[in-house]
Formats: C-alpha cells, structure tokens, sequence
C-alpha cells in the first residue's frame, strides 16, 4: 500500500467525496462534480482563447442551460467543419461525465444535443458553450451535491388506492407471475432498502421527427442512484402510449436494480414504488381488471402490469408538479420550476464537515 493511501475517502472517478450534516443534524456521505467542473470550464475558457473566441461570459446570463426556446434538432445554421466536430464531441463528452457524477440538472440538453454528434451545426457549439456558462455562473451556489442518505422516506399509501389490495386479485390474469429466485445471491444481510422510481415522458416533444423523451430517476431509500433520460424508439400517437414506453423502460430498470442488490447481499424492503403523473396509464397497469384498447401498447401494458402481479413494482399516481422526472424530459420547463425540482433533488445547503467516519 502506497503512504497515504489509507483514509476518508476524498475523490472517487473525479468525484468530490465528502460528509455532509443533514437538516436534522445526521452525518451523511455525498457526492458532488465541483471540481470537475470548474476544472473543465477552466479548460473551455483556454480553448476559446486560443481559437480566438471570446469567453464563456458573452454566451448568455447562465440563468439555464440554453434558451428554452432553443430546439436543437430543427436548428439550421451551418455545418461545422472537421476541427468544430471534433471540439464539439469533445466537449459533450465532457459533460456527460459531469452528468455520470450527479449534474441532472444539464441531463436534458446534453442528451438533445448528443443526438447530434455525427453533424453538429454552429448553433449546437453556441448552445454547449452555453451549458458551460450556465456551470460557471451557478457553481458557487449549485456545486450539484448528492447526499447519499439512507433514511427510507414516508411514502403516503392513499398514492396507490387504484392498486390491487392483494395478489389475490392478479392471480386469474397473471397466475406465473412471481418475485424470480436469484440464484447464487448470498444471504441478506444488514439493514433493508427502499426502492423509488419516478417516471416521465414529454410526448413528441421532438419537432424534427415527434418521439418522444423518457426521463426516470431511482431512489434507494432517500439517495438517488439511477437517472436516465433518452429519446424513445419510436413515435406514439398519445402522451398515453409515450408514458407506457417509460414506465416500461423504468420496470426494467428496477427490476435490474433489484437484482443487482440481492446479488451484492442487501436485503429489499418488499415492493419498489413507481411514480407516474398519467393518470390512464396508473390505472390501466394497477387495476387488475382494466382492459386496454390501444392494442399496439400492449407488450408494454403487459410487461408493467406482469412486474406488479409478481410483487416487484407498485404503480401510483401524482400530479405533475410534484413528479421529479419532469426534469428528464423538458427543456422549456419554466426556470422556477426547474430550479424548485434542482434543489429538492441536490443537498447543495448541507453543511460539509471535515475527517472522521459516518455513524451508522
């Protein structure tokens, strides 16, 4: 072992590893990419001043990540030439490592913009640089913390009214549905976790070819360990259909989690919680009798309603200002909004303490 090598951990993969004191007064683990980032704004700077640009100061007031109004895929400036798409993919590639450690709140328009990394324009370079000047202005007070907290939050029951009470009641539509047996997982130990997702989707929010975006966050207990945010494969005809692809995608997701934790020998608290803001679509996949009529969502109905017949997920509604993925999917959220969901998410407030262990 190298000297030194032994200690609090400070840094994992460019992340900033600290222990942070909650509202109540506990001693939490947390991840943050502050100096990742301001590394990386500090390189964009060097490389605007050596191609002869000016800095990222000119590129607007940093308020948001661009201009909600901004539509990357109907942009029609010109075409870069071969330095412009080399700078281009590199600097997303920059910040979607930032995304990979914790900064969800650029998560959407870094994800509109890498869907155009084999021909960017002129306005898709403007709108990275940005990105970069929306981090710089807002690092001091938005550093993009997480707090890995492991108290199980208090979920309200009324939320799931329109679930089957027992599977009793999915048995004559799904009778082989079951939790499946991971095979070769080593006894649970330790204390149990809670399983969250929220889920979302902006249906044909894409004015080029009308897909729609995923967006899908997971909880385990109070810390959030999973986020995603994709264009969907195909195009739907309703906000109906784009909700079922999520949620499906996000069953999928949770089930991979789940098995991924019994795999490490971590007990699960029963069934996970998944979050929706469609009301359709809850109950279509949380009443076992419901009967869909748009056949071509039927392998995505089937899919979800299959995971709560076998106890994995549970499906429940709620309204859309409180549904955190909606951060996932818009680009035109309003900035208060998005600001409100950024700092429900982040744990920028906490108070960061120096060495020592974290209490159980």
């Amino acid at each position: 072992m190298k000297e030194g090598s032994i200690g609090t951990p400070k840094r994992y993969l460019g992340a900033n590893i600290d222990r942070v004191q909650t509202d109540d007064g506990r001693v939490v683990w947390s991840m943050s990419s502050e100096d990742y980032v301001r590394a990386a704004i500090d390189n964009v700077e060097k490389m605007l001043k050596a191609d002869g640009l000016q800095p990222l100061k000119v590129y607007g007031d940093g308020k948001r990540p661009y201009s909600s109004s901004y539509r990357p895929e109907i942009d029609v400036s010109d075409e870069l030439d071969d330095a412009g798409i080399h700078r281009y993919q590199e600097l997303i590639g920059i910040l979607r490592w930032a995304i990979e450690l914790g900064r969800i709140d650029i998560i959407t328009e870094v994800s509109c913009l890498s869907q155009h990394m084999c021909q960017p324009r002129i306005g898709h370079l403007d709108a990275v640089h940005q990105i970069f000047r929306y981090l710089q202005k807002n690092l001091s007070k938005n550093p993009g913390r997480l707090a890995f907290d492991p108290v199980i939050p208090v979920i309200d029951e009324n939320l799931f009214n329109c679930s089957a009470q027992t599977m009793e009641h999915w048995k004559e539509f799904y009778p082989e549905a079951g939790d499946p047996v991971v095979v070769g997982a080593p006894e649970p130990l330790g204390n149990p976790v809670d399983i969250a997702a929220y889920v979302d989707a902006n249906h044909a929010g894409n004015l080029a070819n009308r897909r729609s975006h995923t967006g899908i966050l997971i909880f385990v207990n109070n810390a959030l360990t999973m986020w995603f945010t994709k264009r969907q494969n195909t195009v739907e005809t309703s906000s109906f259909g784009s909700e079922f692809v999520a949620l499906r995608i996000a069953t999928e997701m949770v089930e991979a989690l789940r098995y991924k934790l019994k795999m490490f020998g971590v007990p699960i608290l029963g069934t996970s919680s998944v979050f929706c803001d469609n009301k359709s679509v809850v109950t279509n996949t949380s009443v076992p009798s419901s009967v869909l009529n748009k056949r071509h969502n039927a392998i995505c109905y089937h899919r979800v309603r299959e995971a709560q017949a076998a106890g994995i997920i549970r499906v429940g509604w709620i309204p859309g200002t409180e549904n955190l993925a909606d951060l996932l999917t818009k680009t035109t959220i309003a900035g208060n909004v998005k600001n409100d969901i950024v700092q429900s998410i982040f744990c920028n407030q906490a108070c960061v303490i120096g060495g020592g262990s974290v209490p159980d």
